[in-house]
């Protein structure tokens, strides 16, 4: 279908006759179309030559939640990312080592990070926790009232796992949460917000870099609901843990911020 024929089809008609995948591949151009999601640019190559920008780096931990366990498995993100750099760039030999443990808080990760991270030595950590965090600060009060809230423990969990991996001269990025459940103004992602921005602030008087999806998984649910309704997830399979399409999200702004050029991954696919 043309450019031209697609836009002259009313939203409900093209979810009609395209069907919900190239709906949401249409979703995805009105957003990079209206809006700015937050990824740095990439780096670019010399010469435009295919060279890695992660050239040096020969290991990366990925650590977290139950996300970045099925993350490590076939169609997670943290395997596609493999694939795509296996793909891109193979003479790199890049090791990539899924660390995710179902139900882990930021606490939970802080405990292991020394032996789950550090003692692997690797080049670059990518950090992704927090949905546990805010979902179980919904059932923890403080034992009293000088006890740390459970937004400033996050904090200040995040804050030493960036410390312990810099003192190392590992480079670290933190990957910010998605979203709990796909009703977007429920009360989880509502907090949500705080402990995005707590993130984002380690990352800041940390100097490491800050990746955000949750802009963009909320663009694509509120975009779809606009036009298709509300009766079904569109990028989780259960509202927290992502599907085929979220976790390719996320792989996709993972390797953007990264520095890989779009044009090299935007027509590959992995059976």
């Amino acid at each position: 279908m043309s450019r031209l024929s697609i836009c002259t089809l009313s939203p409900l008609n093209l979810l009609k006759r395209c069907g919900a995948l190239p709906f949401l591949m249409v979703v995805a151009t009105i957003i990079g179309l209206e809006t700015s999601v937050a990824v740095p640019e990439p780096i670019k190559a010399d010469s435009e030559q295919q060279q890695s920008p992660l050239s040096g780096t020969n290991k990366i931990v990925v650590v977290g939640d139950s996300i970045t366990q099925a993350g490590g498995q076939y169609g997670g993100y943290v395997w596609l990312f493999r694939r795509y750099l296996n793909t891109l760039y193979p003479g790199e030999s890049i090791e990539i080592i899924p660390s995710g443990v179902s139900g882990n808080k930021s606490t939970d990760l802080e405990a292991r990070f020394h032996q789950d991270v550090l003692l692997h030595r690797p080049n670059l950590v990518v950090i992704n926790v927090g949905v546990n965090d805010v979902m179980q600060s919904f059932h923890k009060s403080s034992e009293s009232e000088t006890d740390p809230s459970p937004l400033e423990i996050y904090r200040q969990k995040l804050s030493a796992m960036v410390k312990a991996a810099r003192a190392r001269n590992i480079r670290v990025l933190l990957l910010s949460p998605t979203i709990i459940y796909e009703d977007l103004n429920s009360r989880e992602n509502i907090r949500m917000v705080e402990y995005i921005n707590a993130m984002r602030d380690v990352a800041a008087q940390n100097q490491v870099q800050f990746l955000d999806l949750h802009t963009p998984f909320r663009h694509i649910i509120m975009t779809y609901q606009r036009y298709g309704g509300r009766s079904q997830n569109i990028l989780t399979r259960d509202g927290i843990h992502p599907n085929h399409a979220g976790h390719q999200i996320m792989t996709y702004i993972l390797l953007r911020g990264l520095g890989v050029p779009e044009d090299k991954i935007q027509h590959l696919t992995f059976d």
